[in-house]
C-alpha cells in the first residue's frame, strides 16, 4: 500500500475485515474474518448496470461472517440512532437493506424501485433503471434523446477540472444544459513530479497479465504465481546499455520517497521511462511485518488525489535506477495466503 509505514504508528489502531491474512491484515490490531462469495447473500451490479442476486450456498468457515452482519453488529454495539432515537440502520438483513436502497434510489437515474429479490430470482439479471415505467429494466439509456443534465434534476453541477471547485447553479444554468450531454475537454497538465538530475527517469506503475492488484487472489493460483513470482523493472535498450544493466540483473529504483529492488527486463519501453508492477508487497516473505520498503512499488509514488474524481495519483514518480546485483543472484520462492477463520486480537493473536 502507499505509505505502508503509516500502518505501524503506535497511535494508529488498525482494524481489517478480510477473508485472508493479507499483508495489511498482518499489520492489523484486530482482524475480523469475512465471508466470501457463495457464503453470503446480496446483490452486485455490473458496469453495464445489470443487477444480479448472489445467494448463499454454504456456511462460512469458523467465525467468518458476511460484511453486512459485521456492520449490523457494530452498529448495535455502538448503539447508533437517528434523530428520532430509532436504531440505525433500520434494516436487519440483505433483503431489507436492498428494500431501503430501492426507496433511496426512487426517482433517480439509477432507480431500483421495480426490482425485488423475487424478480431477480427469475432472471439472469436486470439493468437499472427498473421502475413502473420500465418494469423489465432498461437495456439502453438516452434512446429518447434526453440526458440527466437538467438543472432541476441533476444532483451536481460539475467541477472545475483543474482546481476541483464546484460549479455554481447559476453558472451551470447559463450553459443551457437542458437536454444536452455535458462534455468537458480536459487540458493537459504537466506531471506534478517531473524528472530531475537526481531522479532522471519517469517511473510508471501498473498491472500485468499474470496478477491483479496486490495478488491476494492471483498469488493463490500456482500457475500464475510461478509465471511471475517476483517483481521486475522494465528499462529501454538505450538506457540499459548506458547504465550497464543486463537482463535479469538486480536493480535498485529510488524516488524522493524510498527505494525498491527488482529484476531488470530490457526493452519494450521508451527511453527515459521505467515500469514497475505494483503487485508485489511483503505478505509472502519471511517477515511480512518487518520489511522497510524494498519491494512495493506503491511506496515509491506520490500520495495525492485528482481534485475532481479524488482518484489517487499512485502511478507516477520521478526515479533513478542503478545496478544492485548480477543475474546470478537468486531469491527465495514466495509462499501463499491462509484463510482467516477466527477473530484475531491485537497483535495478531487468536
Amino acid at each position: 500500500m502507499p505509505e505502508g509505514h503509516s500502518t505501524t504508528q503506535e497511535r494508529l489502531f488498525l482494524v481489517v475485515q478480510d477473508a485472508f491474512r493479507t499483508e495489511t491484515a498482518e499489520l492489523a490490531d484486530v482482524v475480523l474474518p469475512a465471508a466470501i462469495w457463495g457464503e453470503k447473500t446480496g446483490t452486485f451490479t455490473n458496469a453495464d448496470r445489470t443487477v444480479h442476486l448472489s445467494e448463499k450456498a454454504v456456511e462460512p468457515p469458523g467465525q467468518a461472517r458476511p460484511d453486512l452482519d459485521i456492520l449490523l453488529d457494530y452498529a448495535r454495539r455502538m448503539d447508533f440512532r437517528d434523530k428520532d432515537g430509532a436504531p440505525l440502520p433500520r434494516w436487519h438483513d440483505a433483503e431489507s437493506a436492498f428494500e431501503a436502497w430501492k426507496r433511496a434510489s426512487a426517482g433517480r437515474p439509477c432507480g431500483y424501485s421495480g426490482l425485488s429479490y423475487a424478480k431477480l430470482r427469475t432472471t439472469s439479471g436486470v439493468q437499472w433503471p427498473c421502475t413502473d415505467e420500465h418494469p423489465d429494466g432498461t437495456e439502453r439509456l438516452y434512446t429518447d434523446g434526453k440526458f440527466f443534465a437538467q438543472p432541476g434534476y441533476c444532483e451536481s453541477y460539475g467541477r472545475d477540472l483543474v482546481t476541483g471547485a464546484p460549479m455554481e447553479p447559476d453558472e451551470y444554468r447559463a450553459m443551457n444544459p437542458d437536454g444536452k450531454a455535458m462534455i468537458k475537454a480536459a487540458e493537459y497538465l504537466e506531471p506534478q513530479e517531473a524528472p530531475s538530475d537526481e531522479h532522471p527517469f519517469a517511473l510508471i506503475t501498473g498491472r500485468t497479465i499474470h496478477h491483479f492488484h496486490t495478488r491476494t487472489k492471483t498469488a493463490r493460483a500456482p500457475q500464475l504465481q510461478a509465471a511471475a513470482p517476483e517483481s521486475w523493472v522494465e528499462v529501454s535498450d538505450v538506457d540499459a546499455k548506458r547504465l550497464d544493466l543486463h537482463e535479469g540483473d538486480w536493480a535498485e529504483i529510488t524516488t524522493p520517497r524510498g527505494r525498491a529492488q527488482a529484476r531488470v527486463r530490457v526493452g519494450g519501453i521508451r527511453e527515459g521511462v521505467l515500469f514497475l508492477p505494483f503487485h508485489y508487497g511483503y505478505f509472502d516473505t519471511d517477515d511480512p511485518t518487518g520489511r522497510d520498503g524494498d519491494r512495493a512499488a506503491n511506496e515509491l509514488t506520490r500520495t495525492d488525489w485528482d481534485p475532481v474524481s479524488k482518484q489517487p495519483l499512485f502511478k507516477t514518480a520521478a526515479a533513478a535506477i542503478r545496478r544492485a546485483g548480477s543475474s546470478l543472484d537468486t531469491v527465495k520462492a514466495p509462499g501463499g495466503h491462509t484463510r482467516v477463520e477466527e477473530d484475531l486480537e491485537p497483535g495478531g493473536n487468536r
